[in-house]
């Protein structure tokens, strides 16, 4: 069964607005593609179609525009930010975030310079 571009952007919405309310917990491909109505292959194929990211690489640009604003904002040990932000470890943020933003989290808490948010 093939979906019209409409059915589809209304899936990717769906699935955006899902993402965007559970950042914080876990997001799996079986739920997405229950929300946007589509089996999971679909959905992942569907979602980068539309946006040109995959489901995680959203997930995680949106994670890291928003541990990017509470070191600007908020100040305090970039642990936090990456444990706030669903990474495991230290190292594993400071690696997503410097690909992301072209500067590490430490110095961009010391500096805080302009960096190109993610937006959605």
């Amino acid at each position: 069964m093939e979906f019209n571009l409409s059915d589809k952007i209304a899936a990717v919405n769906r699935m955006q607005e899902y993402i965007a309310a559970h950042l914080d917990g876990e997001i799996t491909m079986e739920t997405l593609g229950a929300v946007a109505g589509y089996s999971k292959f679909y959905a992942a194929r569907t979602f980068r179609e539309l946006t040109d990211r995959t489901p995680f690489a959203y997930i995680r640009a949106l994670r890291l525009t928003r541990a990017a604003q509470a070191l600007r904002d908020a100040g305090g040990p970039v642990i936090d930010a990456a444990l706030d932000s669903g990474f495991d470890s230290h190292d594993g943020f400071t690696r997503a975030f410097a690909r992301q933003f072209g500067i590490t989290p430490q110095e961009y808490a010391r500096k805080t310079p302009a960096v190109r948010y993610f937006v959605p």
